[in-house]
């Protein structure tokens, strides 16, 4: 599995142009792809517990979930920049950048509470509960699937008469694939 992360990507929905690009479609879809691989690795080790895997394996997510949020100026979050997304002047913009924004915030919270606990695990004096850790988990795997089903909402909101049929099927595959999941993981 591929823990890279791209760097972020930024739909510019606020171009001069009348259509946004697919690429930069298809680059946020990409980069939700690899974030919900890492939100399924996580929930594995959740289901795991008290059993944790490998330490080599446990250092490879700690880093994935290291380039979430920022290191002291030392990496760019991954997550794009949306307060250059919309027309903040526009109510229901506002509104939907602040709910983005703020699934990010607390998707970079979680991510560094969950590396400290992780590194921390590998020391048996440092190690928290299963039942903490898998806490610490699942809500950052959940609380991440959130974001990035309410960012592509926000883009299909928002930029609706702006994007072309493919990029809204790549935005609506998207969100169905992560829906899909949910309802056959619940059942």
């Amino acid at each position: 599995m591929n823990l890279q992360w791209s760097g972020g990507t930024v739909v510019p929905l606020t171009s001069q142009s009348n259509e946004i690009p697919e690429d930069d479609i298809l680059r946020l879809v990409d980069d939700h792809r690899h974030l919900g691989e890492l939100c399924d690795l996580l929930e594995c080790c959740a289901d795991e517990l008290p059993t944790l895997p490998p330490a080599p394996v446990v250092e490879k997510i700690c880093d994935a979930l290291a380039g979430l949020y920022d290191q002291g100026g030392v990496t760019a979050s991954p997550y794009p920049d949306v307060t250059s997304l919309y027309d903040a002047a526009d109510p229901l913009a506002a509104v939907l950048i602040e709910h983005v924004r703020a699934r990010h915030l607390a998707d970079a919270t979680h991510a560094e509470d969950l590396v400290d606990a992780l590194r921390g695990s590998l020391n048996m004096a440092e190690r928290l509960s299963p039942n903490m850790l898998g806490y610490m988990l699942r809500c950052f795997f959940d609380g991440c699937r959130q974001a990035m089903d309410c960012e592509e909402l926000a883009i299909l909101a928002l930029a609706r008469h702006r994007l072309t049929q493919a990029a809204r099927s790549v935005l609506i595959d998207s969100l169905r694939g992560r829906a899909s999941r949910r309802c056959f993981a619940s059942t």
